[in-house]
C-alpha cells in the first residue's frame, strides 16, 4: 500500500512538473476566450473562462481585470472595486485599471484618490486622454473649473470629436453656472454625435435648472420616436407634462400611446392607472380591470388592482380579490403573495396569531419567501424573540441585496440588545440602497448628530426628504440642524414644510426665536405649541431652561405647577418640576413631585421607577427599593418594573430575591430575553449546582448564535461551567471580540483557554480582562484576575 501511494504522488509530481510550461499559455487562452464572449454580450459565459484563467494562474492582473468590466456592466460596484484593487495589488501600473478605480473614487466622493489615480496613470501614460479626463472630473468636482477647462482641451487637441471629452465640457459649463455655455457646448457636440443620448441628458438637466419646461418637452418628443420602447422616455414627459406644466390629458396620452406601443410593460401601464387614480378613481379601476382581461396572468398587474383598492379604502373588496388568486392557485407563487398580503393584514388589525399561523403555513411551502418571512421577523420583533427574528432578517439580505426594509428591521433588532454598532452599520447598510429611507435616515443623522457632524446630517436629511416630501420627522430634524447651524433662512424653508397650525411647527418656530435670543417670541411659540399639545414636555422643558437662565426660578415653579393644575392628568408637568428640583439638589421636593403624580395616577410605572431613582441619588437605597415595591403592588404583572428590582437586589448582593423576581418575569412571559439572560447568569454564578446549570443552559440555549454580547457571554459561561467547551468558545470569542466587551467577558474567556490548555491566549485575554478591570474600578474581579495569572 505505501508503494502504490508513493507512485501516484509521484505520477502526480510529474504531471505538474510537465504543465508548468503550458500554464502561463492556458491562462492566456482562457483570458482571450473571455474577452471574445464579452464581445457577443455573453458576459456569464465569460465570467467563467476568467475564473478558469485565475485558477490556473491565481496572479493574473488581466483575469481581476476583466472580471471588473463584467461587474461594472452588471452595476456591481462592490465586486467591481474589489477586484480593481486586486489587480493595482497585482499590477501597480495596470493603467486601465488605475483609470478605473479613479472613475470609482470621483462617483464616491473620494476626489483627493481619485486625483491620485489620474497623477498615477499620467506619469505612466502623459498622453492617455482617459487619464487626462479623470483629472478633469475630479477637478470640476473639486470646482477647479480653469484647470478642468485646460485638461479637457488637452483632449480635444489630441481627438476633437472625443465624445467623453465633449460631455465633461459641457458637465464643466453646467456646474460652473455658465447654462447658456453648456447649451451651446451641448449643441456643438450634438452636431458631431448626434444620437449621443448623455448629451441629451445634461441639456434636460440644464432646461430643467432654467424652468424651461417647454424645451424640456420639445426635446422629450424627440426622443419619443427614436427610443419608442424606452419606457423612461414617455415616462419622464408624462410626468413633466402633468406635475409641472398642469396638462393632465396630454400627460395621460402620452402614457396610453407608449402602453399601445408596448403591452407587455406592466410597470408603464400602473404608472398610467395611477395618473387617472390620481383625477377619476372609478375609471382607473375601469381601466385596470380591462389591462387585466388582457393580460390575466400578469400578477403584478392584479396586484397592483389590490393595492389600488388599498389606497381608495375599499378593504372587503381588496381581501375578496387576495381570497380568489388564493382559491385558484393556493400554492403558487401569486398564490402565495396573496396569502401573505391577509397575512399582513390581520397584523396590521391586531390579529397576530392568526398571522403568523398564516406565515407558517407559507414557509412550510416556500422557506424563504421573501415577504412571509419579512412579515415572521416583524411578528418575531414584537414578540421579543430578538435571535430569531436576526437570523430571518440574515437570510432576507443574502437573498435581496436590496431589501432595505429588512435593513431596517435588522438595525432594530440589534439595538434591542444593545449592539450599537451592528445597529449603526445596518442603518447606513439601508441608506446606501435607498437614500429616502426615512427610518435609516433619521437614524444615520442621530449618529452623524452625537459626532457634531451638522453638514453631513443635513446633507442625508435633505436627500430623504427627495422620496419622502411633507415627512415631518425628517422636516422636524433637519430644521433642528439648521437651528445649531444658525442657518435661520434654512431653518425657516423646513418650517415652511410643516403644518401651519400644528404643536410641532411652533415648538420649531419657538427654539428658531430661542436660538435667535428673542425670548419673548420664543416663550410665545411654546405656549401655543403646548395649548394645541399640552402633552409637548419639550415645550415645558425649553420654557424652562429660558426661565432658568434669566435666573427666574420662582417662575418655573408658578408656571409648572399652573401646567399641573390645568392637566393633572398629564405627567409630562411633574416630570419637569422634579427635573428642577433635582437640578436645584433639592431632591426631596423632587420626589414629593413625583408623589403628588401618583397620587394622581398610581399606576403610572414610569414615576415609581423615576422616584425609586430619585432615592438613589439621595442616598437610600432601602427607599429606592421601597419605590420599586410600591409599584408592584399597585401593578404587580410589571415585568420592566419587576425586572428593574430584581436588578437593584442584584447590585446589593441580595441574590436570593433577585432570583424570585426573574423567575416571576419568566413565568409571565418566557421570550423576554433579558430576564433569561440574568436568570441564566444568577443560576451559573451564585446558586451553582447541577441542576441548576442545566435549567441556565436550557434558559440560555436561545443565545447560541446571539450576536449580543452580554447574552453570548452568559451561554459561553454556563457551557464552560458545564464542561461543553467546544460550544462555549465561539460564544465567549464572539463576546470578547465586540465593541462592546467588558473586563467580565475576557475574564471568562481566558478561564475557558486554561481549560484548553491554551496559555499564550489564556495569560492575552487575563492581561486585557485586567487592563479593563483596572478601568471600571472592580476591584473584585481584578483580584480574581490576578490570581488566574500569577497561576498561568
Amino acid at each position: 500500500m505505501k508503494n502504490f501511494k508513493r507512485t501516484v504522488l509521484a505520477a502526480v509530481v510529474v504531471a505538474m512538473i510537465s504543465g508548468c510550461g503550458s500554464a502561463e499559455d492556458s491562462s492566456a487562452r482562457f483570458i482571450e476566450s473571455g474577452k471574445d464572449l464579452m464581445e457577443q454580450g455573453e458576459f456569464d459565459k465569460a465570467r467563467l473562462e476568467f475564473r478558469n484563467a485565475l485558477q490556473i494562474n491565481p496572479l493574473e492582473a488581466e483575469g481581476y481585470y476583466q472580471l471588473a468590466l463584467i461587474d461594472e456592466k452588471g452595476q456591481k460596484w462592490k465586486g467591481m472595486y474589489s477586484n480593481l484593487v486586486t489587480v493595482e495589488s497585482l499590477n501597480p501600473n495596470h493603467v486601465p485599471a488605475i483609470i478605473k478605480l479613479g472613475q470609482l473614487h470621483v462617483v464616491s466622493g473620494q476626489l483627493d484618490e481619485a486625483m491620485k489615480r489620474a497623477e498615477k496613470a499620467l506619469s505612466l501614460e502623459p498622453e492617455n486622454t482617459d487619464a487626462i479626463l479623470l483629472k478633469a472630473t475630479t477637478l470640476i468636482k473639486q470646482e477647479n473649473f480653469g484647470m478642468a477647462e485646460s485638461e479637457i482641451n488637452r483632449v480635444l487637441a489630441i481627438d476633437p470629436k472625443h465624445m467623453e471629452a465633449l460631455t465633461a465640457r459641457v458637465m464643466l459649463f453646467k456646474n460652473s453656472g455658465q447654462t447658456r455655455k453648456a447649451l451651446d457646448a451641448a449643441d456643438e457636440a450634438l452636431a458631431i454625435h448626434p444620437d449621443a443620448m448623455p448629451l441629451k441628458m445634461i441639456k434636460l438637466s440644464v432646461y430643467q435648472e432654467l424652468n424651461d419646461y417647454a424645451a424640456m418637452e420639445s426635446l422629450y418628443r424627440e426622443l419619443l420616436p427614436e427610443y419608442p420602447n424606452e419606457s423612461w422616455v414617455a415616462v419622464s414627459l408624462a410626468k413633466l407634462l402633468n406635475d409641472s406644466m398642469n396638462r393632465y390629458d396630454d400627460s395621460k396620452k402620452v402614457l396610453e400611446d407608449y402602453v399601445a406601443n408596448n403591452p407587455d410593460d406592466a410597470e408603464t401601464i400602473m404608472l398610467l392607472v395611477a395618473l387617472i387614480n390620481s383625477r377619476d378613481p372609478d375609471l382607473a379601476m375601469t381601466k385596470l380591470d380591462e389591462f387585466i382581461a388582457a393580460k390575466p396572468d400578469n400578477q403584478e398587474l392584479r396586484f397592483a388592482k389590490i393595492e389600488m383598492l388599498s389606497i381608495q379604502g375599499k378593504q372587503d373588496l381588496m381581501i375578496s380579490e387576495l381570497e380568489a388568486i388564493i382559491a385558484s392557485e393556493p400554492t403558487s407563487e401569486i398564490g402565495l403573495r396573496a396569502r401573505a398580503s391577509i397575512a399582513g393584514i390581520k397584523a396590521q388589525e391586531g390579529q397576530f396569531e392568526e398571522a403568523e399561523t398564516m406565515v407558517n403555513d407559507i414557509l412550510a411551502v416556500s422557506s424563504e419567501h421573501e415577504q412571509a418571512l419579512l412579515l415572521k421577523a416583524k411578528l418575531q420583533l414584537r414578540n421579543e424573540q430578538i435571535d430569531p427574528a436576526i437570523s430571518n432578517l440574515r437570510v432576507l439580505i443574502r437573498n435581496n441585496a436590496e431589501l432595505d426594509e429588512a435593513m431596517v428591521l435588522l438595525a432594530q433588532a440589534y439595538a434591542l440588545t444593545g449592539s450599537s454598532e451592528l445597529a449603526e452599520n445596518s442603518f447606513r447598510q439601508a441608506l446606501s440602497v435607498n437614500p429616502t429611507n426615512a427610518q435609516a435616515a433619521l437614524s444615520v443623522a442621530s449618529v452623524l448628530m452625537r459626532g457634531n457632524d451638522l453638514d453631513r446630517t443635513e446633507q442625508v436629511l435633505v436627500r430623504a426628504l427627495d422620496g419622502n416630501a411633507g415627512n415631518e420627522n425628517l422636516l422636524q430634524a433637519l430644521a433642528q440642524i439648521r437651528i445649531l447651524k444658525r442657518d435661520w433662512a434654512g431653518t425657516q424653508q423646513a418650517l415652511d414644510g410643516l403644518a401651519d397650525s400644528s404643536a410641532l411647527t411652533h415648538l420649531l418656530t419657538a427654539q428658531m426665536y430661542q436660538g435667535l435670543n428673542d425670548n419673548t417670541l420664543a416663550i410665545a411659540e411654546y405656549e401655543a405649541a403646548l395649548k394645541i399639545d399640552p402633552n409637548l414636555t419639550r415645550a415645558l422643558q425649553q420654557m424652562m431652561a429660558i426661565y432658568y437662565q434669566q435666573d427666574q426660578k420662582e417662575e418655573i415653579v408658578t408656571f409648572l405647577n399652573d401646567h399641573i393644575a390645568q392637566y393633572p392628568e398629564l405627567t409630562n408637568g411633574y416630570l419637569v418640576l422634579a427635573d428642577f428640583y433635582r437640578t436645584e439638589d433639592n431632591l426631596p421636593e423632587a420626589i414629593a413631585t413625583i408623589d403628588r403624580a401618583l397620587a394622581n395616577d398610581d399606576e403610572w410605572t414610569a414615576g415609581y421607577s423615576l422616584k425609586a431613582n430619585l432615592h438613589y441619588l439621595n442616598s437610600e437605597p432601602d427607599a429606592a427599593i421601597a419605590a420599586f415595591e410600591e409599584g408592584l403592588a399597585k401593578t404587580p404583572e410589571d415585568n420592566q418594573l419587576a425586572m428593574q428590582l430584581a436588578s437593584t437586589h442584584e447590585s446589593k448582593k441580595e441574590f436570593e430575591q433577585a432570583r424570585r423576581l426573574y423567575e416571576e418575569v419568566i413565568a409571565r412571559d418566557p421570550s423576554i430575553d433579558v430576564a433569561a439572560n440574568n436568570l441564566s447568569s444568577l443560576l451559573s454564578d451564585q446558586f451553582e449546582s447541577p441542576e441548576n446549570l442545566q435549567r441556565a443552559l436550557v434558559l440560555s440555549s436561545r443565545f447560541r448564535d446571539s450576536e449580543q454580547p452580554y447574552f453570548a457571554d452568559t451561554f459561553g459561561w454556563v457551557n464552560y461551567k458545564l464542561g461543553n467547551y467546544e460550544d462555549a468558545r465561539p460564544a465567549l470569542e464572539r463576546a470578547a471580540s465586540s465593541n462592546d466587551a467588558i473586563a467580565l467577558f475576557h475574564y471568562h474567556l481566558g478561564r475557558l483557554y486554561v481549560a484548553l490548555k491554551m496559555p499564550a491566549e489564556a495569560r492575552q485575554s487575563f492581561e486585557r480582562a485586567e487592563q479593563m478591570a483596572n478601568e471600571e474600578n472592580d476591584a473584585e474581579l481584578a483580584g480574581k484576575i490576578g490570581e488566574q495569572l500569577s497561576q498561568l
